[in-house]
């Protein structure tokens, strides 16, 4: 599982996008810290249910309040502790790349990848009730990814083969 990795053709905006239109179609409010978390969390488990393919290639941090895709942050940064604003937010408007801007469904993600798909919507439907201090708690446990990273310094990357491997052993506890 371990060395060359597959990966598929998305960046953390996309899935990103998928939280926030997921959250949006019921309602929900996300704030940034919930988001990052969530974006973290789906890297994880992605990789553990589809044999170890990177879900996206953008660089994921061991940052204090746990990990952290840093290209989110920047952009949503804005928003501090209020739920984030789905039209003002730059990744929903163009991470798929279109002209003019368009909002993503999840259609795209769906049409391309249906399995991938179906394994994102399982994941929300776990993670979509938990508060973002909790999901914080989740990846701070001792011998996580970041545990194992952070030194209290910013711009440590956490390994994607770290994560992988950690969510792989919690997939296999699940038999």
């Amino acid at each position: 599982m371990i060395g060359e990795r597959k990966h598929y053709n998305y960046r953390a905006a996309h899935i990103a996008n998928f939280i926030l239109n997921s959250a949006d179609k019921e309602g929900r409010e996300i704030s940034i810290l919930k988001l990052l978390k969530l974006v973290y969390i789906f890297f994880g488990w992605v990789s553990a249910v589809h044999d170890g393919k990177y879900l996206f290639s953008d660089p994921i941090e061991a940052w204090r309040y746990g990990p952290v895709v840093p290209s989110l942050y920047y952009e949503l940064r804005k928003f501090g502790k209020s739920p984030i604003e789905k039209d003002r937010a730059h990744i929903y408007k163009d991470a798929f790349g279109d002209e003019p801007p368009k909002a993503p469904t999840g259609k795209e993600i769906a049409d391309r990848d249906p399995n991938l798909f179906e394994t994102l919507e399982i994941i929300w439907d776990s993670y979509k009730d938990a508060p973002a201090e909790h999901l914080v708690a989740l990846t701070h446990k001792e011998g996580t990814p970041w545990w194992n990273t952070y030194d209290g310094t910013f711009n440590k990357e956490i390994k994607k083969d770290d994560i992988c491997r950690y969510y792989r052993k919690l997939y296999e506890r699940l038999g």
